[in-house]
């Protein structure tokens, strides 16, 4: 097998214990995932299979759309309803101002990322050394937020609810602590959906819980069927279509030429109704960084 499974993660499930479930499955083929869903957090998370785990770098570049709640009145350890609370306040902002303040944040914008995150700080993950209280620094990043909207504010409960495009190495935790600063108060996350990864939806996503694994044969068919192809993930790069003297001097690594097509950062090549392989092309020469060999167990 090669494609992708746009798989849904419940909250609970770790994102390796996701894709283990789906190993159960696809024995014989690589398994990737594009992102990490925290343990509390939901949401989409597109599963690549055999020849698609060449394309995870590429859907991982791709816009990600998020559904979250803040509560304000305090600051937590982690920045969501996993940590433990460190600051109070009794301020909280109005739903005018937590409307207003989304346009503060379009745009291209300063990050720092969460100090409990996976990111890796000398080798070692930075929740891993927050758990042990030792001291580390995280630099802040450059993201884009393409949009942001106030869909739901609670006086009652002190809470509102955002959605978010926004671009990758986006954390969603430190985005809402920094709206909630930006109010003149605090707050953390208490609740996290991905809605969307590049093409992938909630609508079209399947829950791994939701397979009867005690029918193998059926739960596989079901998955078989919702296996997008592996070019699915291009769908906005440019395409070649090849023939085969080209086709054999890609798989041979040998120098292709392509006059009047024009310069390309990213373009793909299919040959034989399948993709080929994904390069750049530059004063007509292809150069490939990614070519895709499908052999029948899909490794």
């Amino acid at each position: 097998m090669n494609g992708w499974l746009n798989l849904y993660k419940q909250k609970g499930i770790s994102s390796a214990k996701a894709v283990h479930l789906v190993k159960t499955y696809f024995k014989k083929c690589k398994i990737g995932h594009t992102g990490t869903l925290d343990l509390e957090a939901e949401g989409v998370l597109p599963v690549a299979i055999g020849q698609a785990t060449k394309l995870v770098s590429v859907l991982m570049d791709s816009k990600k759309q998020y559904i979250f709640t803040i509560k304000f009145g305090a600051q937590t350890t982690t920045a969501d309803s996993a940590g433990e609370v460190i600051k109070e306040t009794n301020f909280i902002p109005l739903e005018i101002d937590c409307r207003k303040i989304c346009d503060q944040f379009l745009g291209e914008i300063k990050q720092t990322p969460p100090a409990y995150s996976a990111l890796k700080i000398n080798g070692v993950r930075a929740y891993k050394l927050a758990r042990e209280n030792k001291i580390f620094e995280l630099k802040q990043r450059s993201i884009t937020i393409y949009d942001l909207n106030l869909l739901k504010y609670d006086p009652q409960n002190k809470t509102a609810t955002y959605s978010v495009d926004c671009s990758k190495g986006t954390y969603v935790r430190s985005l809402a602590e920094d709206i909630s600063l930006s109010l003149h108060s605090l707050g953390f996350v208490i609740e996290l959906k991905r809605t969307k990864v590049g093409i992938f939806n909630e609508e079209n996503s399947i829950n791994i819980l939701d397979l009867n694994y005690e029918i193998f044969d059926e739960a596989w068919a079901l998955l078989k069927n919702k296996c997008l192809r592996v070019e699915e993930v291009l769908d906005d790069i440019p395409v070649l279509e090849v023939d085969n003297l080209i086709a054999q001097k890609i798989r041979y690594g040998q120098q292709c030429n392509f006059d009047n097509v024009g310069n390309y950062d990213q373009i793909w090549l299919k040959y034989d109704d399948k993709i080929l392989a994904i390069g750049s092309l530059s004063n007509n020469n292809f150069k490939s960084s990614r070519v895709f060999n499908y052999i029948e167990n899909g490794e």
